[in-house]
């Protein structure tokens, strides 16, 4: 499916750059895809080539990842800043309301929209992420943040990046390659590395978090919530996922086996229940 390579102004007048898979005349809620921390529009191609036959999509860049432009202070790499750029994008487009794909970093930042503009939202999946952030799961993307992140191909870069999952995953060593070449790039001076800012590294370890968002759940009772884990994820426990149904009874969930985090949303059972969550709506 083509799209339109786009940019929009962010407030402070940085300069955010999104895929825009437009359909003719769609009458269909448009989504769009937000990507995790170091991912970027990229990442959403298959889902948003099916999604976009019949819908509206839309995949952005954060500001300091993909074609995005560098933030000059590394402060304003904000959750808060982030809900603010994607509501411009919906300005920008003249959007009212929108289902929203959030992976992992996308999640959180849809639960701040969620408190600050509900009625933009129709609809949420929330990709392998929830109120709770699992504490191994944590502390293992504290740990990879001090490892080398340059490498010489990106064979390498893949090689690294199935190292530092959880273990257990079966995504194989094509499907970790075709991974890292959307989320690295090619340096000039001919290395491999991460398609971000490299002061994310500081960001992700000096980020203040809260100990959860149970306060934007609540919020978000009343809309329609689809929740995919990966089976091994240790970003989303099981015990969270459990609790968010507790709460929301009327959420619905999938589990992608052998996933860990975040799963790509192209597995069959995920394809299922988008597309089944998408026609409820």
């Amino acid at each position: 499916m083509a799209y339109e390579e786009k940019r929009f102004k962010a407030q402070d007048g940085l300069s955010l750059y999104y895929r825009d898979y437009a359909t003719a005349a769609s009458s269909q809620t448009p989504v769009l895809c937000l990507s995790g921390t170091t991912q970027n529009s990229k990442v959403y191609r298959e889902l948003a080539d099916r999604l976009a036959e019949d819908r509206h999509v839309l995949c952005m860049d954060w500001r300091g990842h993909g074609q995005s432009e560098y933030d000059a202070d590394w402060e304003h790499y904000t959750y808060f800043t982030d809900r603010d750029d994607v509501l411009d994008l919906l300005d920008h487009e003249k959007l009212d309301r929108v289902i929203i794909i959030g992976t992992s970093l996308g999640g959180i930042v849809t639960m701040h929209i969620v408190l600050e503009r509900p009625e933009a939202i129709a609809g949420v999946v929330m990709n392998d992420v929830g109120p709770v952030i699992g504490a191994a799961g944590r502390q293992r993307l504290h740990d990879n943040m001090g490892l080398p992140m340059v490498f010489d191909t990106f064979e390498e870069a893949a090689a690294a990046m199935k190292a530092r999952a959880e273990a257990g995953g079966t995504l194989s060593d094509t499907a970790w390659l075709e991974r890292a070449r959307r989320v690295f790039k090619q340096t000039v001076d001919g290395k491999v590395a991460p398609d971000m800012d490299p002061v994310y590294g500081r960001v992700f370890r000096e980020r203040k978090r809260p100990p959860d968002w149970w306060s934007s759940w609540e919020a978000m009772k009343t809309m329609p919530v689809l929740a995919v884990r990966g089976a091994i994820s240790d970003i989303l426990d099981e015990e969270v996922l459990a609790e968010m149904q507790r709460r929301k009874p009327d959420m619905q969930s999938v589990t992608v086996a052998g996933r860990g985090h975040c799963p790509h949303l192209d597995e069959p059972e995920a394809q299922a229940a988008i597309d089944a969550f998408l026609a409820n709506l």
